[in-house]
């Protein structure tokens, strides 16, 4: 029997999980390699994986220091992106893609964002294969107050209002500032864990149900191009 497509997870925290990647990897005939930082060691190589995902964090891009793996995840993107292997960094994994392609990430000068925003695609966007699975308007739910700058020769696929830099592509890798993996639990274990009470719990709720189906069309198409690729 052949082996299913695989993809590597990179898990910061237990509190950040794959979310609705779980439910595009089944649709889409892909498995998913969870590796759970810090308890669980950070390749540097991706080996026989297809591909590469890695999720957010509450911790700071540059933190390495106190969460020294957050380097093998940057040393992991470059590995992915020099085998042109599909690689999508999510919120703090696409401030690490960013930083570690030769753009950079910084603190957002307009603080912290939070909540379902609505971000534009680009021409490039529209025309992707992962970003242009969104129907749009696409309403997405962001929670950051780092931000990125894309690498040089990287491609903008999409702009939001408060930060404009909100998806990008530089070869394989896709970053992402917003959050197309959540969904109303792993919201809700957000918002037990301490949310900005800024932002109401029932509105994050009530956007996920109501952005479940577009969040996992992007996630699909990206398992579907590494899956396409192996």
């Amino acid at each position: 029997m052949t082996a299913r497509p695989r993809l590597l997870v990179v898990q910061h925290e237990p509190s950040s999980t794959p979310g609705l990647l779980v439910e595009a990897a089944v649709a889409t005939g892909v498995e998913l390699d969870v590796v759970a930082a810090p308890d669980q060691k950070v390749p540097v190589e991706l080996g026989d994986a297809g591909g590469l995902v890695v999720l957010g964090g509450e911790m700071d891009f540059d933190e390495l220091d106190a969460y020294p793996h957050l380097e093998r995840a940057k040393t992991l993107l470059r590995d992915a992106a020099a085998r042109d292997a599909p690689a999508l960094g999510i919120c703090l994994g696409a401030q690490l893609a960013a930083d570690a392609l030769g753009g950079r990430a910084y603190p957002g000068p307009a603080g912290e964002e939070v909540g379902w925003t609505k971000v534009e695609l680009t021409a490039a966007g529209r025309a992707d294969p992962v970003l242009g699975a969104l129907v749009e308007p696409a309403e997405v739910f962001e929670w950051h107050h780092d931000a990125f700058e894309p690498p040089p020769g990287a491609v903008q696929l999409a702009t939001g209002a408060v930060y404009e830099h909100q998806a990008f592509r530089l070869g394989s890798v896709v970053g992402v500032q917003f959050h197309p993996e959540v969904d109303g639990p792993l919201l809700a274990a957000w918002w037990a864990g301490g949310a900005p009470p800024a932002y109401p719990e029932a509105d994050a709720l009530a956007g996920a149900a109501r952005n479940a189906a577009n969040a996992r069309r992007l996630l699909e198409a990206f398992c579907q191009v590494a899956a396409a690729r192996r």
